[in-house]
């Protein structure tokens, strides 16, 4: 009997964390990150900032906060888009020791496989380097039509 009752507790837990981690994912509203970012390893906490790239686009808009440490920085982004007008928002991050440089990879969402082109403000996650001398961003429009087309707009240094 206390085998059953055992076997019942772990069958009701194990369904019960399946229907939560099914919910968390039907509440990413179809959302696909365009790449990997890594992981937030071995930077210190410190003081956030606030930043947005907004430079020429109307209805493209990045923004977040950025801490920085002796170790690196870290950087946790969004990316919004507030009309339909054939471009996703993107983002690109540029990092520096004072003598080399690291350009990250262009972040977008995509939605339903091709890069989101709707009105949404979403976060996208966070991006970290071990460069933490100088931090650059520049907003970015990815064509829906063809997400090979990239428009960037000019390097923001963030410090």
């Amino acid at each position: 009997m206390r085998r059953i009752a055992t076997v019942a507790v772990t069958s009701g837990a194990l369904a019960a964390g399946l229907l939560v981690s099914a919910g968390a994912a039907s509440a990413d509203q179809g959302f696909t990150q365009s790449s990997k970012l890594p992981a937030a390893s071995g930077v210190q906490a410190a003081a956030a900032h606030s930043w947005v790239s907004k430079d020429g686009w109307k209805s493209i808009k990045a923004y977040g906060k950025y801490s920085r440490s002796r170790s690196g920085v870290k950087v946790s982004f969004s990316l919004a888009d507030t009309s339909r007008n054939g471009w996703s928002p993107a983002v690109q991050f540029r990092t520096s020791n004072g003598k080399y440089y690291y350009t990250s990879g262009v972040y977008f969402l995509r939605y339903n496989g091709v890069p989101a082109d709707f009105k949404f403000s979403h976060y996208y996650g966070v991006f970290s380097s071990r460069y933490s001398a100088h931090l650059y961003v520049r907003e970015a429009g990815i064509a829906r039509t063809n997400p090979k087309k990239v428009v960037y707009g000019p390097w923001k240094k963030l410090y």
